[in-house]
């Protein structure tokens, strides 16, 4: 029996490709300890239940602008409930709190600061960080800094040399978050988000993107961190093909290019990361094309539903059925 790609919608409605930038965050906290006294699996399956729970907070609480923007949401309509949506948020949260239990109050409680920037502050008024320009960005970097700590401190390092550690992954999530606003522009400011880019222009957040990248190379090459050295380097000449393209096309092939390398570079330090990254991309592109009529993930440059959203209204589920059925074929 063939599987169906709509056994699949719970999961993939949770945007499991964003798992892995969290997963990145925590591995490369978990480097910095020398004796940990177990492996990171169940710890990256507990992260997992969180960041879906958070990712799919966001959804709920975002329709708006994901409409505007062209986001993943929408195109479930009439596929999923949001019923079931909210159903599903009750048990990623029980199963969170579950995972606390087992890994202990300090790791508990840099969960909960993890879940609070990453959900309650950055999309809940009168906070709703992720509609102020500086507040955003430092909200996203955070959040990682918080998966961070977790990782180090599962591992069990020490919180002093930590401070100085993290200090060029502060510089490259900073430069990794101000280009993914740069594709919602238009959209955000139709809802009156005041986003980096919308307040102080795409010149503006080329510039800042290509100096922090700057400063992630220098600060890994002088802290001997050759893995996050490896991947900005990488990185660096898509951010500057940006800040002279300021394009949204330019936006998300440097934040794609980021983001995967770092992964990849990673995983080169922990083979069944790397083992898992080759397992699901091929996976996600099965369900997406099947289930959706589209091919995400992908390295092509466009928010992955922009085809599809703009040749009909996404209220129009009928439609969207049709559409998808189509493209399958």
């Amino acid at each position: 029996m063939r599987p169906n790609p709509a056994w699949f919608d719970a999961f993939f409605i949770l945007r499991p490709t964003l798992f892995f930038p969290a997963w990145t965050a925590f591995l490369v906290g978990y480097r910095q300890g020398h004796n940990p006294p177990t492996g990171p699996e169940l710890y990256l399956l507990w992260l997992a239940v969180v960041s879906g729970a958070a990712f799919l907070l966001n959804q709920l609480t975002d329709h708006r602008e994901d409409r505007r923007n062209s986001k993943l949401l929408p195109l479930w309509e009439g596929l999923v409930s949001t019923r079931m949506l909210r159903l599903e948020l009750t048990l990623l949260t029980l199963a969170a709190v579950l995972g606390c239990l087992w890994v202990g109050w300090e790791l508990s409680g840099l969960l909960a600061l993890f879940f609070l920037i990453a959900g309650v502050l950055y999309n809940f008024r009168p906070f709703r960080f992720k509609a102020r320009p500086i507040l955003g960005v430092a909200a996203c970097t955070g959040g990682g800094v918080a998966l961070f700590l977790i990782g180090a401190r599962a591992a069990g390092a020490d919180y002093q040399p930590l401070m100085m550690t993290v200090l060029p992954y502060l510089a490259a999530g900073s430069a990794a978050t101000l280009l993914t606003h740069v594709p919602d522009l238009e959209g955000d400011r139709a809802s009156g988000a005041r986003t980096f880019p919308v307040v102080f222009g795409i010149m503006a957040t080329g510039v800042c993107a290509v100096l922090l990248v700057v400063v992630s190379v220098g600060l890994s090459f002088w802290l001997h961190d050759y893995v996050l050295l490896a991947a900005a380097c990488v990185s660096l000449p898509f951010y500057l093909r940006f800040s002279l393209r300021r394009s949204s096309e330019a936006a998300q092939t440097a934040v794609k290019v980021s983001v995967f390398s770092l992964a990849v570079a990673v995983g080169t330090t922990w083979l069944p990361f790397l083992l898992l990254i080759a397992a699901y991309y091929p996976f996600a592109r099965w369900y997406h094309r099947q289930r959706l009529g589209m091919e995400y993930p992908s390295f092509r440059s466009e928010n992955p539903t922009s085809e599809i959203m703009h040749s009909f209204d996404v209220q129009d589920v009928a439609s969207l059925r049709q559409t998808s059925k189509t493209l399958r074929s």
